[in-house]
């Protein structure tokens, strides 16, 4: 049996990974600093051993066959330098998943800036609900499956019959290799739901950004498909550099697939797909919004071509549990309905305060903001982020995270976006602090400025100041 050395395990999608490994039947061990629930319970279920430290010592004890090194791990740490003396076999997650997760088999990979985790969650939900037992590494618990990442059934990943649906990040694979992580999942077909600037640290223009999408092209086969999202100019001026078949996608009348709602509530959405103008069916979600119709018409489009029926489509979109903190209710607070999502790129926030007017239009909202990625932290978005949030009724910031990484006129001007908002009326409640539980510092005026019925909801991919652990404490 192969042992397997996991350097950053508590990572989501190094733990998923650990996990899938383990069940295909790798010994499986691990390090990481801070394991705390739920990914330590998950790990220790499965029978993976692991340290809440960076030793060493660890990799003598265990010695290996192989060590899987995560992207936020960097030179210096003591098991890399280590391996890297000792001439021990390693290998970047992504190249893993490479290897053991896809194989020799088709896998459909999802990409874009936006909606990659709620577009593989839908796509290995139809799968399933069609009988496909599909493998998938999804960036987000999905809520149909115990689990981020699941290897093909045996017989069928050693065989090359399976299918894997794969969440595939722009983002940098390790320390060694800058690449995109997607450049390691070859797909037969890609979805390129909307592209635009983000992850600063890693890319130093769009025009890079467009770059390792167009490059990504070069990996799908002749026989292979793209689906671009017509609805996304850049998106969409992909076309000109891939070598397959093409197929656009859009909720606005513009793609060779096109979605219409007919109905949304709170409940969810119903909408008619059609397929080059021929109206294919009707069915519903469980999610709000244009860009979650959007998402599961991808989702749809990937289906239709791995030849599902629409009946099952429709089975497996009616049955569809969103990943968490997509537009999630939490519960009540006072009162309050809060809700919960990970918007936090000026184009979601934008998508989520207009999905929430759009079901309650008479409901005051507000936006709980935390700026916090890579980009939102510097004034990249200051333009964008001071009309992005018009049609909520109030806004509550939270301090820029570690703000020493900028030169202070590179950061985000939280006084500037009060001060435009406010100019429209719409109140601003900002905290300055970077501390970890800044929620308590905000959570009197969250109280004193809303009132019972409305709704509160939380955009970060953060922790947001443990406001999540406070507002449903009550």
């Amino acid at each position: 049996m192969k042992s397997l050395y996991f350097i950053g395990i508590a990572g989501t999608a190094m733990g998923n990974l650990a996990i899938a490994l383990a069940q295909r039947g790798f010994k499986v061990f691990g390090s990481d600093t801070g394991v705390y629930p739920p990914m330590s319970s998950m790990l220790e279920l499965n029978g993976i051993t692991f340290a809440s430290n960076y030793d060493a010592n660890h990799i003598k004890d265990y010695m290996p066959d192989l060590v899987i090194i995560g992207n936020a791990i960097s030179r210096g740490n003591p098991e890399v330098e280590y391996i890297l003396n000792q001439k021990i076999p390693f290998i970047s997650m992504s190249e893993m998943i490479h290897n053991e997760i896809i194989g020799n088999n088709d896998a459909i990979v999802i990409t874009g800036t936006h909606g990659k985790t709620t577009t593989s969650s839908l796509t290995a939900t139809i799968f399933e609900y069609a009988g496909k037992k599909p493998g998938f590494v999804i960036g987000a618990k999905p809520g149909n499956f115990e689990y981020g990442c699941r290897p093909i059934p045996e017989q069928m990943f050693l065989s090359g019959t399976g299918i894997c649906i794969i969440e595939g990040d722009e983002y940098d694979t390790a320390f060694w290799d800058k690449r995109s992580k997607f450049f390691h999942y070859p797909p037969q077909i890609a979805v390129i739901n909307a592209i635009e600037y983000d992850h600063s640290d890693i890319f130093a223009s769009i025009d890079e950004i467009l770059k390792t999408f167009q490059l990504f092209l070069r990996l799908i086969p002749e026989k292979g498909l793209v689906l671009l999202n017509a609805d996304d100019q850049l998106a969409l001026s992909m076309k000109d550099h891939v070598y397959s078949r093409i197929e656009t996608f859009s909720t606005y009348g513009n793609g060779d697939w096109n979605a219409y709602i007919v109905n949304q509530d709170k409940g969810g959405t119903t909408f008619t797909y059609h397929h080059h103008d021929i109206m294919i069916d009707t069915v519903s979600i469980p999610m709000i919004g244009v860009h979650n119709v959007r998402n599961a018409l991808a989702s749809v489009a990937c289906a239709y071509h791995s030849g599902i029926s629409k009946q099952d489509i429709k089975h497996g979109l009616k049955h569809f549990i969103p990943p968490k903190r997509r537009l999630e209710y939490l519960g009540e607070w006072k009162k309050r309905i809060v809700i919960d999502d990970f918007a936090h790129h000026p184009t979601a926030i934008k998508e989520t305060v207009h999905a929430l007017r759009s079901v309650y239009p008479d409901k005051n909202i507000h936006a709980v903001f935390e700026p916090r990625s890579n980009t939102t932290t510097r004034n990249i978005f200051q333009k964008e982020l001071a009309s992005c949030f018009l049609g909520v009724n109030s806004i509550f910031l939270g301090p820029i995270n570690r703000p020493e990484r900028f030169a202070p006129n590179e950061r985000l001007d939280v006084d500037a976006l009060q001060s435009v908002y406010e100019k429209q009326g719409i109140p601003v409640f900002s905290v300055k602090e970077d501390i970890p539980t800044w929620g308590n510092l905000i959570i009197d005026d969250i109280e004193e400025h809303t009132k019972p019925g409305d709704i509160i909801v939380l955009m970060s991919n953060g922790n947001v100041g443990t406001l999540r652990t406070l507002l449903l404490s009550i």
